[in-house]
C-alpha cells in the first residue's frame, strides 16, 4: 500500500473513524501498465433538486439542535469543486497521464481534446452531522454515475454507478471529511479493471474490435487496369486537413467512408475532407487504432463507381503505384510508380517495401496495384529515403473493424 493510501488508512481507523455500509476497495496502480489516455471532467449533472432536502446538521450542547440542510448552488458548486480535484489527485496518484490541456483556455481545440470526457451525474445525497463551521462528526452517504465519453469513437465507452459512505466519531475539518467520502466512492471505480482497461494503450483500438463490424461493400473490379481507369480511381482519392497538417485518404463504399492514417488526424474528432474537384466537407472520426496508425472517417458523400479493394497479397516485383496529395491541396491527384521490393515485419508490424516516390502529405493515402485495385495505404512517418512503406489493406481493415461484401 503506498504512502497515500496509508495515510488514509490510519486516519481513517477505528476508533476516530468508521465506513457506514461501504465496501473497501483498493484502486489498480497503473504505473506499470504503460498507460496513455487521458481524461478530463467536463460534464456535471445532479439528479437532486434545488432545495431538496439532503440531511440534517445538529449544533449546540450534545448536537440537541439540528436543522434541515437543503441542496443549493453552492453545495452542487461545492460538490463539483471537490469531487473533481479529488478525482484528479487520485489520477495522478495512481499513474494516469495528467491531460496537459486542461488549464488552457483553447482545451476544446481541434486536436487538442483529452481521450476521454468524464461526465459525472449526482443521483443521491445524505448528511446526519453535528458540529459547527469549522469541524464535523457524522454519517454520511453519496451516490453518483461516472460515464467515459470517447472523443475519437463519439461513443460513452464506459459507465458505472459508485457510492461511497463515512462516519467519524470525531470532529474533523468539513473539506476533509467531504474528501473522504467523495474517496470511498471514487475508490470503486479506480479499482475496476474495466475502468483501467479502457486507458490501456491499445485501448482504442481494442474498442474497435469489439463494437460491432462496419459492413462496406467493395467495388467491382475493373478491366483495363489503372490507366484506362485512373479518372474515376483518382475520383475516389481525397486530401484530408485537420489540427495537425494535411495527408491523403480514400474513399471505400457507398456510405461514404474515409480511410487514412492516425497520425494525420491526431487526437482531433471530425477532419476536412477536399475531392479532386476542390469541393469539401466535414467528417467525423468514427474509429482509430494508434498502435497501427489507421482511422476512419466518416462523410455524407458518395462515388459513382466504388474503388476495388484487393485483399490478397502482393508478389515482389509487381507494379505498384502511389497515389495522394504529396505537399498538400495544390499537388492533389499525383501519381507515382515503382514495384514491391519486399515484405517487412518492423517493430513487430507488417508492411509492404516498395521504391515508389512518397512525400509529406502522402500519408494515408492508396497504394494500388497495375490493375488499379487498392493494396496498401501509404505511411510516410516510417519511410526511407528512396523507399516506402506502406501497411497492408487487409491490416488497415481488421484494424478499423471494417469487413467487404
Amino acid at each position: 500500500m503506498n504512502a497515500y493510501f496509508a495515510a488514509f488508512a490510519i486516519a481513517m481507523s477505528v476508533p476516530q473513524f468508521g465506513h457506514a455500509e461501504a465496501i473497501a476497495v483498493k484502486p489498480i496502480d497503473v504505473h506499470a501498465l504503460n498507460v496513455k489516455k487521458t481524461a478530463q471532467i467536463t460534464i456535471w449533472k445532479s439528479n437532486i433538486e434545488l432545495q431538496d432536502k439532503i440531511g440534517k446538521f445538529s449544533h449546540g450542547l450534545f448536537c440537541s439542535n439540528s436543522n434541515d440542510i437543503p441542496y443549493s448552488k453552492g453545495i452542487d458548486q461545492y460538490n463539483l469543486t471537490r469531487i473533481s480535484k479529488k478525482f484528479a489527485d487520485l489520477n495522478a496518484l495512481l499513474g494516469y497521464p495528467k491531460f496537459e490541456g486542461e488549464e488552457s483556455a483553447f482545451s476544446e481545440k481541434l486536436g487538442t481534446e483529452a481521450d476521454y470526457k468524464v461526465g459525472l451525474t449526482l443521483l443521491s445525497q445524505h448528511y446526519d452531522l453535528c458540529g459547527d463551521e469549522k469541524v464535523v462528526s457524522g454519517t454520511s452517504t453519496i451516490k453518483f454515475r461516472l460515464e467515459l465519453f470517447s472523443t475519437k469513437l463519439q461513443k460513452i465507452v464506459y459507465s458505472r454507478s459508485a457510492e461511497g459512505a463515512f462516519t467519524s466519531v470525531k470532529k474533523i475539518k468539513m473539506e476533509d471529511y467531504d474528501d473522504a467520502l467523495y474517496v470511498e466512492a471514487l475508490n470503486q471505480i479506480f479499482a475496476d479493471a474495466k475502468f483501467v482497461q479502457a486507458f490501456g494503450d491499445e485501448s482504442l483500438g481494442a474498442e474497435s474490435a469489439r463494437v460491432d463490424k462496419i459492413n462496406i461493400k467493395n467495388g467491382a473490379r475493373l478491366s483495363g487496369g489503372l490507366v484506362k481507369n485512373s479518372p474515376s480511381i483518382l475520383s475516389a482519392v481525397v486530401t484530408v486537413e485537420s489540427g495537425l497538417g494535411s495527408g491523403s485518404g480514400f474513399l471505400i463504399g457507398k456510405e461514404g467512408y474515409v480511410i487514412s492514417n492516425y497520425h494525420v488526424i491526431g487526437e482531433a474528432k471530425f477532419a476536412k475532407i477536399r475531392f479532386s474537384g476542390g469541393q469539401s466537407v466535414i467528417g467525423t472520426v468514427v474509429r482509430v487504432d494508434p498502435v497501427r496508425d489507421v482511422a476512419l472517417i466518416k462523410t455524407e458523400s458518395e462515388l459513382s463507381r466504388l474503388v476495388y479493394i484487393r485483399t490478397t497479397p502482393l508478389k515482389v516485383g509487381d507494379e505498384v503505384f502511389a497515389l495522394g496529395s504529396p505537399f498538400g491541396e495544390a499537388l492533389s491527384g499525383t501519381t507515382t510508380r515503382g514495384i514491391v521490393s519486399a515484405e517487412r515485419v518492423l517493430e513487430g508490424q507488417k508492411f509492404i517495401q516498395s521504391d515508389v516516390s512518397i512525400n509529406p502529405g502522402n500519408s494515408g493515402g492508396p497504394l494500388v496495384d497495375a490493375a488499379g485495385e487498392i493494396v496498401a495505404i501509404a505511411e510516410l512517418k516510417v519511410s526511407y529515403a528512396g523507399i516506402g512503406l506502406f501497411i497492408p489493406i487487409a491490416e488497415v481493415l481488421e484494424r478499423l473493424g471494417v469487413t467487404l461484401f
